[in-house]
C-alpha cells in the first residue's frame, strides 16, 4: 500500500479516566461511575458522574448509570431496554435473505435495488419514512453520485440536523470515507442544500471552501478546483 492509495483518514477522541501512567496505552479503556455526596452534616443531592467509556457501548453505560440512580432514589427498575431495538434497528431484517426480501419489497419506479439497499444501510428501517418523503414529490438523483437525490438532501436538511455541507459528506453518508467526494459533488450538494438552509451565493461558496478545508486534512480530493 502506498500513500497515494489512501483516500481518507480519521481519528477519534474518547474520554479516559485520569491515570498516572506515562504511556497512554496503559490508561484503562474501561469506565467508572464517581459518586459525590454532600459534605458531612451538609445537605444536597448525590451526584453521579460517568467517567471514561466508549460511545459504542453507551446504552450499556446508560443502563448501569440509571440503575445506580434508581438505587440512590430507593427505587427499582420497572422496564429494561437491554434487548429493545430502537430507531432504524427496530424491525431490521435478521439475516441476508431477510435484507434482500426487504429491499425487493421496497423497490419502486425510479428506485432500483442498489438505491433501496443504500437507503436501508443509511437509515435502517427508518428508510421507509424517507422513501415516503421521496415518493411524495418530484425527485431526481444527483449528477455527481447515484447515491443521493435532491429530495433526500432536502429530507436531511429538514430532519437530520444538517448544518453544513460537510455534514452530508462525513456524518450523514460514507462518501468521504470511501474517497468518492469530487468538486462536482461539493458544488451540486451545496446548490441543493442552499434552498432549504437559506444559503445565498456567498454562504454557499463559504460552505464549499469549508468542506474543502476539512477534506484536505483527511481526504484526497482529485479535482483541483472545488468552487464553481
Amino acid at each position: 500500500m502506498t500513500r497515494e492509495q489512501i483516500v481518507y483518514t480519521f481519528s477519534g477522541v474518547r474520554p479516559l479516566p485520569r491515570h498516572d501512567a506515562t504511556q497512554p496505552g496503559f490508561v484503562s479503556r474501561d469506565y467508572r461511575i464517581e459518586r459525590r455526596g454532600p459534605a458531612a452534616g451538609g445537605t444536597g443531592a448525590v451526584v453521579l458522574s460517568l467517567v471514561g467509556g466508549k460511545w459504542t457501548t453507551f446504552r450499556a453505560l446508560a443502563e448501569h448509570l440509571a440503575d445506580d440512580v434508581l438505587a440512590v432514589l430507593g427505587k427499582e427498575r420497572q422496564v429494561s431496554t437491554a434487548q429493545l431495538p430502537i430507531g432504524g434497528g427496530a424491525g431490521f431484517p435478521a439475516d441476508e435473505p431477510g435484507v434482500q426480501q426487504w429491499i425487493k419489497a421496497h423497490m419502486a419506479p425510479g428506485r432500483d435495488a442498489d438505491r433501496t439497499a443504500g437507503l436501508l444501510t443509511r437509515y435502517g428501517t427508518r428508510a421507509e419514512a424517507v422513501m415516503e418523503y421521496l415518493d411524495a414529490g418530484e425527485d431526481r438523483p444527483l449528477h455527481s453520485t447515484r447515491e443521493l437525490s435532491v429530495r433526500e438532501l432536502e429530507f436531511m436538511a429538514a430532519n437530520e440536523q444538517v448544518g453544513h455541507l460537510v455534514d452530508v459528506l462525513i456524518r450523514r453518508t460514507s462518501l468521504a470515507f470511501r474517497g468518492l467526494v469530487t468538486g462536482e459533488l461539493l458544488n451540486e450538494v451545496a446548490e441543493v442544500l442552499a434552498v432549504p438552509l437559506g444559503w445565498d451565493a456567498a454562504a454557499r461558496k463559504a460552505e464549499i471552501l469549508h468542506a474543502q478545508d476539512v477534506l484536505k486534512r483527511f481526504h484526497r480530493v482529485e479535482t483541483p478546483s472545488l468552487v464553481a
